[in-house]
């Protein structure tokens, strides 16, 4: 990543006009203005859907630290594009106008890159965190290297070289050079008042705020920009902590110890060797069928931090078996038939006599209502660890199936009923699969407010396993993992491929490409199918002859395929 390191690549190119920066300016202001008022309307949603005065408050709280937002992110254009017009940066107007028909086009992405960066940088250097508001925004403008901002905030004594080099080269006509400039090429300390200073992961704080205000002025930026860049790069150490929680993994095991109390056994576990990307993503299991589960999923997962939420192993693998026994006892093997034979599955649900129920009950009830009382128990404490930021001040994705999903919206759940201030940064996208919770509305749309980026609902509408545990479980509203969300923001995704609810655990990564998530490795999906999901297809699937006899023998017969 340190290759990446280079203040050209984080500072807007000369080769933008001043008209060209105040076309960018304005195209850019108007899709926040957009962005802005589009974070009000799913805030607004929730304040009708709940329908008290606390939810009006609770909103009202939203929108101011949204404008907050909004406006700093409006400077930080502003002092990119190198300010436009001058004086005092502009104000974001409630009403301002949200069209971009008739306004000049963004320049070509190798200059407008750049520009992007140097907005990225400005607010992660102000803020000693990155907002999930703030990444979603600028990746909805065009393509970010986030690992260019990453190594210039890490190597600055590097990003100083890099660019003092290439505007050495730029400026070899020129008879005389800086003293700074000799002193950046030369790559081995900086001279602060005659006195040399070492490089010991970076050059000394006032080293570096000079280095950069020279390199700056020589790639043409000026102003107000450029003090912010400066000290802000001075100070990247406390930055990176901040970002990275690079306090260490002793500290992150520290406050997820701390609540051990609520539950026995929680810890978070990386899924790949962390990098200390700009932004985290954290996946949750439903189901166990041994340790390695915890994170085996999730392979199909590149590029941002991946790690995954270890919680109650041994009930998540008891509860394993007992799916597995469950899918095989006859009234399960028949309503799987009768699937097959194409009968409505709610109709076929009903019709299921009482002995049928006692028998299904009797497999399932204990453990499946045992773990699912421990995951909503896990989920206000995930919401506590992640309003905590314990995986670092920067943008999370949460992702999750069965009752994982569960884990993860009930930590939305406890995140929603935070002060805005607290959370209005911390996530970005939500992906929730084979959901075990209600479609209610409100509480959808509380997580709708709370997520920068997509909301992302995947159902099986032929989940029989899913609807028989949701009706042991006495869930007679609408259940999200069978049918879609009908709220405004939230994307369902039809995953008709998963007809049992163990079918998850070998079609995450598949449904995840279905749904665009960012970062599938298509590869690790392929083997993920190959090697999970067709063994678990074979425990499950049935011929039309099985399905028959199944059928035939009826869902009160003790006999089973198996």
């Amino acid at each position: 990543m340190s290759d990446k390191s280079d203040l050209t690549r984080v500072a807007p190119p000369k080769e933008l006009s001043d008209a060209d920066c105040r076309a960018v300016f304005d195209r850019l202001s108007r899709r926040l203005a957009n962005f802005r008022n589009t974070a009000e309307l799913y805030a607004s949603t929730e304040a009708y859907s709940v329908n008290t005065q606390a939810a009006f408050t609770l909103k009202d709280a939203f929108v101011k630290a949204l404008n907050d937002w909004a406006q700093e992110t409006l400077k930080n254009i502003w002092l990119a594009c190198r300010e436009p017009g001058g004086g005092d940066p502009p104000r974001l107007d409630p009403l301002a106008d949200t069209s971009t028909a008739g306004l000049p086009p963004l320049p070509s992405q190798e200059h407008l890159a750049p520009l992007l960066h140097t907005v990225l940088l400005l607010h992660v250097t102000a803020n000693k965190e990155y907002s999930s508001r703030t990444r979603t925004f600028l990746i909805s403008i065009g393509p970010v290297d986030e690992e260019v901002v990453a190594a210039t905030l890490k190597n600055p004594q590097r990003a100083i070289e890099e660019a003092g080099k290439k505007t050495e080269a730029a400026r070899e006509d020129h008879a005389r050079k800086s003293k700074m400039l000799r002193m950046v090429g030369m790559g081995v300390g900086a001279v602060a008042g005659g006195v040399l200073i070492g490089v010991t992961g970076g050059l000394a704080a006032p080293a570096v705020g000079a280095g950069v205000s020279t390199v700056l002025g020589w790639l043409g930026v000026g102003g107000t920009a450029v003090g912010m860049l400066a000290s802000g790069l001075a100070g990247s150490s406390v930055v990176c902590g901040a970002l990275f929680g690079a306090y260490g993994s002793k500290r992150t095991a520290a406050v997820v110890g701390e609540y051990t109390r609520e539950v026995r056994d929680l810890a978070i576990k990386a899924v790949h060797e962390p990098k200390e990307t700009m932004a985290a993503r954290l996946c949750v299991t439903g189901w166990l069928e041994s340790p390695d589960d915890v994170t085996a999923p999730w392979t199909v997962f590149g590029g941002d931090d991946t790690f995954a939420l270890q919680w109650e192993v041994e009930a998540l693998q008891a509860l394993s078996t007992a799916l597995v026994d469950l899918i095989k006892a006859q009234a399960m093997q028949y309503i799987k038939g009768q699937i097959i034979k194409q009968t409505v599955l709610a109709a076929l649900l009903s019709a299921l006599s009482p002995l049928s129920w006692m028998k299904i009950t009797k497999t399932i009830d204990n453990p499946w209502m045992h773990t699912k009382s421990l995951a909503a128990k896990t989920g206000k404490v995930l919401g506590t660890l992640l309003a905590e930021r314990v995986l670092g001040n920067r943008p999370i994705t949460l992702v999750g199936y069965s009752l994982g999903s569960l884990v993860i919206f009930e930590a939305l759940q406890h995140l929603a009923s935070l002060p805005p201030s607290q959370t209005l940064g911390l996530i970005q996208d939500v992906y929730l699969f084979g959901s075990p919770v209600s479609t209610d509305r409100a509480q959808w749309a509380a997580i709708r407010r709370l997520a920068a980026g997509r909301v992302v609902n995947g159902y099986g509408s032929d989940d029989y396993v899913l609807a028989v545990l949701a009706r042991v479980s006495g869930m007679n509203w609408g259940v999200a993992g069978l049918e879609p969300v009908e709220l405004q923001g939230v994307e369902n995704v039809a995953c008709d491929q998963v007809d049992g609810h163990l079918k998850w655990r070998g079609m995450i990564g598949q449904c995840l490409a279905q749904c665009g998530a960012s970062g599938v490795d298509k590869a690790e999906v392929k083997r993920q199918l190959e090697r999970k999901a067709t063994k678990i297809g074979e425990e499950m699937d049935m011929t039309e002859e099985d399905a028959e006899r199944a059928v035939k023998a009826g869902p009160d017969s003790d006999t089973s395929l198996a």
